[in-house]
């Protein structure tokens, strides 16, 4: 999925690699102290995360990836040092996420195919190398936490991470990452998809995708199937069959405010030459479309006509390549007349058979 910028007084669209966008509003009160030999200590006053909820993690954040590299020489140094002036578990488990996140770097060449003799020398592996796939993001976050006390569960399954599989079986348990227990309740989180998606901020630092981390179970489930269907989360645990049928989507799916009842179907049947998409959203927003064979580098974009019934959008598109395609939906809120650069963020692809 790509990011399309629009200049139209100009008339051009500019087609540049997908990035995935998250800001938060930071809100909560932060206090600083000494806690002993660690300058900061990480009030209790957080939140119980939810999507209803944006939390300040910012001092937390700043500390983990300041972190000396005297205190990297082990997993024990290292976790007592992210951890030890946490005052919640809540600000434990951020204080690690964070500087995993800043600190190793997604690598498909870290010990592909290599066996390892035990979960903790994996982990230090990943210590010593700063680098990692998603079981060495999973091993090294749940050791890390280990010694804290904290209760990480790691967890194999199957992923959705490539356009072409909208509304295709995936073949195979290519994927692991976190369930964690804070104050008896769990939550879901995949470090290696919050460092791979990560964007630059302000300062022009590569700052993690957040969406990520203690993830809403029903949005999670829309491209992660775990082995084992309990860590699903969800009072109504879904089949791999269905799992097989959803679309492609992304973050800004539920971002935006998409309904989180997301459509279950990502292989649209063409039989003429238009097809009718329906989305949920109580907001007002904007959408563009575009067109690719399955497995293309380019895309082509599409005129969309759109009508709106309350919060309901149908998005009606014309479909004039026979085969199978690719249909990559964009949105962003709806901005003033004014306006003079947009810009949309992928939300979902679906697979287009065409006969």
């Amino acid at each position: 999925m790509r990011n399309y910028t629009i200049w139209p007084q100009l008339g051009i669209v500019s087609l540049a690699l997908f990035v995935f966008f998250f800001s938060t509003a930071l809100t909560f009160p932060s206090r600083l102290g000494l806690t002993g030999r660690y300058p900061v200590a990480f009030n209790t006053d957080i939140p119980r995360p939810s999507k209803y909820v944006e939390i300040d993690y910012s001092t937390i954040d700043a500390y983990a990836r300041a972190t000396p590299e005297s205190a990297t020489r082990s997993l024990n140094t290292l976790s007592d040092y992210l951890t030890s002036p946490a005052r919640s578990e809540l600000a434990k488990a951020r204080s690690v996420y964070s500087w995993i996140t800043s600190h190793v770097r997604y690598d498909e060449s870290a010990y592909s195919g290599q066996r390892y003799s035990s979960e903790v020398e994996y982990a230090n592996r990943v210590l010593r190398s700063r680098r990692a796939v998603c079981t060495g993001f999973a091993l090294l976050y749940k050791h890390l936490l280990d010694r804290a006390g904290i209760e990480v569960a790691n967890i194999k399954g199957y992923s959705r991470t490539n356009d072409s599989e909208a509304g295709l079986p995936i073949q195979r348990i290519d994927h692991e990452w976190n369930a964690i227990k804070l104050d008896g309740d769990w939550y879901l989180l995949d470090i290696a998809w919050a460092q791979t998606t990560a964007k630059k901020g302000p300062d022009g630092e590569l700052m993690p995708n957040d969406f990520y981390f203690l993830t809403e179970p029903v949005a999670f489930a829309a491209n992660h199937l775990p082995s084992d269907p309990r860590w699903q989360l969800l009072h109504s645990p879904i089949s791999k069959t269905q799992f097989d049928r959803f679309p492609k989507l992304y973050d800004a799916y539920f971002r935006l405010g998409f309904n989180e009842d997301f459509p279950k179907n990502g292989l649209l049947q063409s039989g003429g030459n238009v097809l009718t998409l329906t989305l949920q959203n109580d907001k007002d927003v904007e959408f563009m479309c575009s067109l690719s064979r399955v497995g293309g580098s380019t895309a082509t974009h599409i005129p969309v006509n759109i009508q709106r019934s309350g919060e309901t959008y149908h998005l009606t598109v014309p479909v004039t390549q026979r085969g199978n395609s690719t249909l990559y939906v964009f949105a962003k809120p709806k901005g003033a007349r004014s306006e003079r650069v947009k810009s949309y963020e992928g939300i979902a692809s679906f697979t287009i058979v065409k006969g």
